[in-house]
């Protein structure tokens, strides 16, 4: 019997639905266990979120300070041939409740040397969260051996604005009735998700895990966008800068730092409708003009190792 855990964390579903479409494969196997197991925080997070909220769990979010936790129906005791961690990228960064559970003892005996397979769903960018996920990985003696990627395939500007009706209005249909739906398409979970799991299950029948990541892949599971991994290179220096400003005048739901929270809401959308595309032109100019650096970033990012 191969036994599956997969932890996750979820607000409205989107994940819980990428995971089980990619897993249907597994999950009628007489000798596939499957255990799923959802992440609770002791104070939830809301949804739909304030824009205050949203915004104010920016600092705790990038400088990586976890939450409590529910305690788990599973113990140090438990024993996994594969370990599946589904998240969502908040802020280029590994959301709080999973990033939370990675920082925990458990976790730390759970998951040594064990294969871990990541699941992402989200609005496009997901480059370093991934990165610090990989590094959490690493820490815990894990054998990261497969990231699979959902996205919302939105222009970047328009998706930006259904993602914010999304987070702070709730809104799951089309906006406004111009706006298409946010999120991961459901052809995407009926036609492709399926064809990740087969992969998932063929190497852990083997217990091999070599070549899965580039046949999942091939099946178009990780796509790298030239002007996305740019943008994300500008926002992975400057946001640590402005986690530090905004965290200097308090902590989480400080009143004190409000005002920063509020200029920063303002700031990073802004700065997204203005740079996204001027980055969209250079992403078109760099692979002609660089084309084997571009490749080599491309390629780094489509994989599994630490620089």
């Amino acid at each position: 019997m191969k036994r599956v855990l997969v932890i996750y964390y979820t607000q409205t579903g989107q994940l819980n639905r990428a995971l089980r479409a990619t897993l249907a494969p597994l999950e009628n196997q007489p000798d596939v266990s499957i255990h799923y197991e959802l992440l609770k925080p002791t104070t939830p997070f809301p949804y739909p979120w304030s824009y205050v909220k949203f915004f104010d769990t920016f600092p705790e979010t990038v400088q990586g300070i976890p939450c409590q936790l529910e305690p788990t129906t599973i113990t140090e005791n438990n024993e996994f041939d594969m370990i599946i961690v589904g998240y969502q990228p908040w802020f280029l960064s590994v959301c709080i409740p999973v990033n939370s559970f990675l920082k925990s003892d458990l976790a730390k005996k759970l998951m040594k040397n064990k294969p871990v397979v990541t699941v992402i769903a989200c609005r496009n960018m997901w480059l370093n969260a991934q990165e610090k996920m990989k590094r959490q990985l690493l820490e815990l003696k894990a054998n990261l051996v497969g990231n699979i990627t959902f996205v919302d395939k939105a222009a970047n500007l328009v998706s930006l604005v259904t993602v914010l009706a999304f987070v702070l209005k709730g809104v799951q249909t089309k906006y406004l009735g111009i706006f298409p739906k946010y999120g991961v398409a459901e052809t995407d979970l009926q036609n492709a998700a399926p064809k990740y799991g087969a992969t998932l299950l063929k190497h852990l029948k083997s217990g091999d895990y070599n070549g899965m990541q580039p046949a999942l892949n091939a099946s178009g599971a990780v796509t790298v966008k030239a002007n996305l991994m740019l943008m994300e290179g500008r926002g992975a220096v400057m946001f640590p800068l402005y986690a530090n400003y905004i965290s200097k005048k308090g902590s989480a739901a400080s009143k004190d730092r409000q005002t920063r929270v509020k200029v920063f809401g303002i700031v990073l959308p802004t700065a997204i409708l203005i740079l996204s595309p001027i980055i969209t032109v250079a992403s078109r100019l760099a692979p002609l003009l660089l084309p084997k650096r571009m490749k080599k970033e491309i390629d780094y990012w489509s994989q599994n190792t630490l620089r």
